[in-house]
């Protein structure tokens, strides 16, 4: 009669961590409570948004070509139009950065672009240089390129990021197909610190 003692002291155990996580907002049990939950091309993707403040991201993607040209981003060259490029997360323009980690594995080595809202009232003469800069909006963003090494033969890593924007790119223009998480919280901008914006 109590053979299964363990057993249910187990799934007793389970069923209270899950309510209690549940209630700190960490467990998201019931789809309809995800924003959106739907199946692309066969690949799930789930995300859970606070009025565009949090969001967490799984998917899988395939490349197209970057938009940028060379006269519009300063990292694209004359002669090597044909980077790839797949959007994370759209460059926000609300005054808020992305705070959050991004994990990935692809099928060929990718950079990760980091976008940051660049102030074109600083001037920056021959000696300083400018970065490099795509147009978004009415504006600019500086790019951060990070070239990504796992240690391992397959492309893939985790990294900690913080910006308006996040993609994955290469430079070489090899297509490439990515599955990636991110999970960010958006933060207001102050001159001293960041705040949470929720």
């Amino acid at each position: 009669m109590f053979q299964n003692n363990t057993t249910t002291i187990v799934l007793v155990s389970a069923i209270i961590v899950s309510a209690a996580l549940m209630g700190l907002g960490l467990l998201v049990v019931n789809p309809a409570i995800s924003a959106n939950a739907q199946v692309s091309n066969g690949t799930q993707q789930q995300s859970i948004t606070d009025e565009q403040n949090t969001v967490a991201i799984q998917k899988t993607e395939v490349s197209a070509l970057d938009p940028c040209i060379p006269t519009t981003c300063s990292y694209v060259q004359k002669g090597n139009l044909g980077h790839q490029l797949v959007m994370a997360l759209p460059p926000r323009t609300d005054g808020k950065v992305w705070v959050g980690t991004v994990t990935w594995t692809a099928s060929k080595p990718v950079e990760i672009l980091v976008f940051q809202e660049y102030n074109s009232s600083v001037t920056a003469d021959a000696a300083h240089g400018k970065p490099l800069t795509a147009p978004v909006d009415n504006g600019e963003v500086a790019v951060s390129l990070v070239k990504t090494s796992s240690g391992t033969p397959i492309p893939s890593g985790s990294y900690p990021f913080a910006g308006n924007g996040l993609a994955f790119h290469t430079l070489g223009g090899d297509k490439f197909t990515i599955t990636y998480t991110v999970a960010a919280t958006a933060w207001k901008l102050n001159s001293t610190a960041l705040q949470n914006a929720s």
